[in-house]
């Protein structure tokens, strides 16, 4: 029974030093070479490491990611404005509507009608009673109230042809106009949120976002804003159905982050570029009013130290946010200016400032912001419109 076991020892040790010598590993029986041998130890580092950097749990960085997704996606910059040679605006005088279209390449203000004996105060003008105007090229599209037949009327003149046509009425009340490219979207108070396709004149219905309004229509897409009880503002951006709502955040732009920063106790505020967790990187104008994203640019209206009447407008790229300067707009009388809401005065590449006058307002003359400055957004060329004399 020693000698049994005496010579167990033996063969152990002696496999024991083979092993150590020849390098071969005995598993189950079964022999490998010194190559398979090398496979299966850096298998097991490999094992080894990947143990070693387990993912851990994402540590707060005061950062919002919910819209990451955003620094992928393939904005379409375009401002969504078709080109034509006017931009029309509807306006207050006398107590009644006038409509009037701005020729973009001399600034000229005349009226849409053009019958020189119209006084457009009643149902012989063709364009009495209409409350709101956009335009799509050369075409005006205006929304109508009837008062015989308690309707109102989405209709389309065009300037060339002079061609008025009715596409649609309804008793129901229309609100809240868009316009994105050849699309105008705006609310029935019946149907919900339509969309007029001003190519083929048919209209659809737009799938709507729980607790939302309809904010704005760009770059492709359509901006949804919804009020919280804490008055904060959670906005949701869909494709241009109502499809594919996605968490949106209007003041991110590739990457970047923009905002005014007022100084306290000063009449002017500072255009400023963020980071993501909201520090100030770079300030891009010291002295300014206001800015407005404008298709694949922002512009800001500045103020120039040779008066505040004189006023400098710059315009920066989205892509690159590098300023730079557009236009220096001097009126010869006083007046305040300020940029169009939700982009409608726009036609190409051409937007139109509102201007408040100094003169007074009287019987004869229109109401507020009368005038406007046209401004070529990629030359710098501009006209002074003045209201009809």
């Amino acid at each position: 029974m020693k000698k049994i076991i005496c010579i167990l020892l033996l063969l152990s040790i002696f496999t024991t030093a083979l092993i150590s010598c020849k390098g071969v590993t005995v598993i189950e029986d079964q022999t490998e070479t010194e190559t398979e041998t090398e496979a299966v130890t850096s298998e097991i580092t490999e094992k080894s490491t990947a143990d070693t950097n387990v993912e851990t749990e994402p540590v707060d960085d005061g950062i919002d990611h919910s819209f990451d997704w955003q620094y992928d996606y393939d904005f379409d910059y375009d401002n969504g404005s078709v080109p034509g040679d006017y931009i029309f605006n509807d306006a207050m005088a006398s107590g009644y509507t006038m409509l009037l279209k701005r020729n973009v390449h001399t600034g000229e203000c005349t009226t849409v009608c053009t019958d020189p004996f119209c006084e457009h105060n009643s149902a012989a003008c063709p364009f009495y009673n209409t409350y709101f105007v956009m335009g799509i090229g050369n075409t005006m599209y205006g929304i109508m109230h009837d008062d015989n037949n308690a309707k109102n009327i989405l209709y389309s003149y065009n300037v060339e042809t002079e061609k008025k046509e009715i596409i649609y009425e309804t008793s129901a009340s229309f609100t809240g106009y868009l316009q994105y490219k050849y699309y105008i979207y705006y609310r029935d108070s019946v149907k919900g949120i339509m969309r007029l396709d001003t190519e083929t004149n048919e209209t659809v219905s737009i799938k709507s976002q729980l607790g939302s309004t309809l904010h704005s229509a760009s770059w492709g897409l359509l901006m949804w804003v919804r009020k919280n009880d804490d008055a904060s503002l959670v906005f949701t951006a869909t494709d241009l159905m109502g499809d594919d709502p996605r968490p949106y955040n209007p003041y991110i732009y590739e990457g970047k982050l923009h905002g005014i920063s007022r100084t306290e106790g000063s009449t002017y505020s500072s255009v400023v570029e963020l980071t993501r967790a909201g520090e100030i990187e770079k300030v891009l104008l010291e002295k300014t009013y206001d800015s407005i994203i404008v298709g694949d640019s922002m512009l800001y209206y500045g103020v120039t130290d040779e008066g505040p009447y004189k006023h400098d407008i710059y315009i920066a790229p989205i892509e690159t946010f590098e300023a730079r300067f557009l236009c220096h707009i001097e009126e010869a009388e006083p007046k305040s200016i300020g940029f169009s809401t939700n982009n409608l005065l726009l036609s190409g590449d051409w937007m139109a400032f509102v201007t408040k006058p100094n003169y007074p307002l009287t019987e004869d003359k229109i109401g507020i912001f009368s005038d406007m400055i046209l401004v070529n957004m990629k030359t710098g060329e501009y006209h002074i419109s003045r209201y009809i004399e």
